[in-house]
C-alpha cells in the first residue's frame, strides 16, 4: 500500500478534493486526521522524534483527532485520542509512519485496507517539505492552490462566524494586519510549491468550476495512475451517522459557509472573494503585491514570476527571510513563525476592526 498525502494550507479547498476523491474504489480515507505538522513535535510520525514506545504512543494519540460525533455543521467539534482516554497498544511497523497507521487500526477496531493507496492529510503540511514525503516509496503528493484573494475571503467567513455568528461578511472589515499577514502566508503557500515539483498542484478554481472539474480530476487520476471513476466528478457523499468519519468529510466544503453566514441568498456558483471582501480590503491588498492578482490563475502562470518581487515594501523583506529560513531546511523555526500570523477561533476577534461594537455599517 502506498500514501497519498494530501499536503496543503487551510482555505485552498482540501476538503473538496478530499470530497471528490472520497468513494474511489483505490484509495481508503481512514476516519482519523494526523495532525503532521499542527501538533507538536513537527513532522511526527513521518519522521520519529520518539524515544521509546511510550513517549511514541504520547505523541500519537495527542497528534491524532476524530470527529465528535452526533453533531451537526457548523457546530461539529474534533477531539485528539489523548483526550478521549484512549489507552493504545504499540503496533511496530517498518517505519513510524506505518506503527502509527496500524497502532490507530488496532486501537479504533478498523481492518486494515486492501487498495492502493491511504490518504492521510494535514493542513499546512506542505511546510515539512516535499523531500520528506518523497521518503515513502511510490507514495503522492496532491496540494491544493487557491488565489489568496480567495483564500483570505474563506478565511474571513470563517472568523465572521466564530465572532459573529450568522452574520454577511460584508459588515465588517478585516484589520490591515490581518490581512497582511494571511496574505504573506497565502502566497507562500504558492512559493513552496513552485520549489517542489513532487507533488501535484491543484488549483481550487479547477475544482469548483464544473467545466473544469473532469479535465481536472483525469489529470489526478493519471497521476496517481489509477482508473478514473465518476465518483471523481461529485463531492457529495453520504456518511452514515453511526460510524467515525474524518473531519473534512464531516465538516463538507468551505463552499457552504458564505451560504450560512448570508442565509443561502448568495449561491456557491457565484460565490467569490468580491461577495466577501470590501473594495477597500481587495485595494488594499493588490497594493501589497508586487504581481498581479492575475499571476495566481493557474500554477503555470505563478511560476512564470515566481522568481520576481511577489511584495512590494517591508513584507518583500520577510518573504525573501522566509523563503531563506526554507532553502537552508529551518522548516520547524520557520512553522513557528508562520503559526504565529495565523488567525483562528481563539484570535479571531483580534482579526477584526472594531468600531461601535464591531460591525461597520
Amino acid at each position: 500500500m502506498k500514501y497519498l498525502f494530501i499536503d496543503s494550507m487551510s482555505r485552498t479547498g482540501t476538503s473538496l478534493l478530499y470530497q471528490l476523491l472520497y468513494g474511489h474504489s483505490s484509495i481508503y480515507f481512514p476516519p482519523y486526521r494526523m495532525q503532521f505538522v499542527c501538533h507538536p513535535p513537527f513532522a511526527f510520525p513521518l519522521i520519529d522524534k520518539s524515544v521509546n514506545d511510550e513517549e511514541f504512543l504520547g505523541y500519537l494519540m495527542a497528534k491524532t483527532t476524530i470527529v465528535d460525533s452526533g453533531k451537526e455543521w457548523p457546530n461539529i467539534t474534533t477531539q485528539s485520542l489523548a483526550n478521549l482516554g484512549y489507552s493504545p497498544t504499540f503496533i511496530k511497523g517498518k517505519d513510524a509512519l506505518e506503527s502509527a497507521v496500524l497502532t490507530l487500526h488496532h486501537l479504533l477496531e478498523i481492518p486494515m485496507p486492501d487498495v492502493e493507496y491511504y490518504c492521510l492529510h494535514d493542513d499546512h503540511s506542505y511546510m515539512v517539505g516535499g523531500d520528506i514525503f518523497a521518503r515513502f516509496e511510490d507514495s503522492k503528493v496532491l496540494t491544493t492552490l487557491r488565489d489568496p484573494f480567495e483564500m483570505i475571503a474563506s478565511k474571513k467567513n470563517m472568523l465572521v462566524m466564530y465572532v459573529y455568528g450568522q452574520e454577511n461578511p460584508k459588515e465588517f472589515v478585516l484589520s490591515k494586519k490581518s490581512l497582511r499577514n494571511e496574505l504573506l502566508r497565502a502566497v507562500f503557500s504558492w512559493w513552496v510549491k513552485s520549489m517542489d515539483t513532487r507533488a501535484l498542484a491543484v488549483v481550487y478554481s479547477d475544482l469548483k468550476e464544473s467545466q473544469k472539474r473532469a479535465l481536472s480530476m483525469h489529470s489526478i487520476a493519471e497521476y496517481l495512475e489509477i482508473p478514473f471513476e465518476e465518483c471523481l466528478l461529485s463531492d457529495e457523499n453520504f456518511l452514515a451517522k453511526d460510524q467515525l468519519h474524518n473531519e473534512l468529510l464531516a465538516n463538507g466544503s468551505s463552499l457552504s459557509t458564505i451560504e450560512y453566514l448570508t442565509k443561502r441568498q448568495i449561491k456557491q456558483r457565484v460565490y467569490g472573494a468580491e461577495h466577501t471582501l470590501s473594495v477597500e480590503e481587495l485595494s488594499f491588498l493588490q497594493d501589497l503585491l508586487g504581481i498581479s492578482r492575475s499571476c495566481f490563475e493557474s500554477f503555470e502562470s505563478f511560476c512564470e514570476v515566481s522568481k520576481e518581487r511577489l511584495f512590494k515594501g517591508e513584507l518583500e523583506k520577510q518573504f525573501c527571510e522566509w523563503k531563506r529560513l526554507w532553502q537552508q531546511g529551518e522548516r520547524e523555526m520557520l512553522f513557528k513563525i508562520y503559526s504565529a500570523l495565523n488567525y483562528g477561533k481563539s484570535n479571531a476577534q483580534s482579526a477584526f476592526v472594531v468600531r461601535g461594537g464591531g460591525r461597520i455599517n
